[in-house]
């Protein structure tokens, strides 16, 4: 807990916000000014060299940026320290299981160049 307190956490927040923003935005560009999608066009921007680990940043600093949210939200309105620890591992346990499946998701279309 310690580690994401007070100027930790907004500066967290802060950038995770900015890195989701920039990479949303490059996304939007990506799709608007390239070619007409399709299926295997999707599969290649996703399991391509860039596209897979902007995809993981961009999930790993969405759950990093959810995490300080849902944090003092928790920390402002549940007072009962056990209900209290109880909901900050659910709210962790549920990030992680979303990066880890986006990870296995990325993982198991990758497909290696060459």
């Amino acid at each position: 807990m310690r580690l994401f307190r007070g100027q930790r956490a907004w500066l967290v927040q802060r950038i995770s916000a900015l890195l989701v923003l920039a990479l949303l935005a490059a996304g939007g560009l990506a799709l608007l000014l390239g070619p007409p999608l399709d299926h295997a066009r999707w599969h290649a921007l996703a399991t391509g060299v860039h596209g897979g680990p902007l995809i993981m940043l961009l999930f790993a600093a969405l759950c990093a940026h959810a995490w300080v949210g849902m944090r003092d939200i928790v920390l402002d309105y549940v007072q009962p320290r056990a209900l209290r620890l109880s909901v900050l591992t659910l709210v962790a346990l549920v990030l992680f299981a979303v990066l880890v499946r986006v990870l296995l998701t990325l993982a198991a279309h990758f497909a290696p160049p060459g």
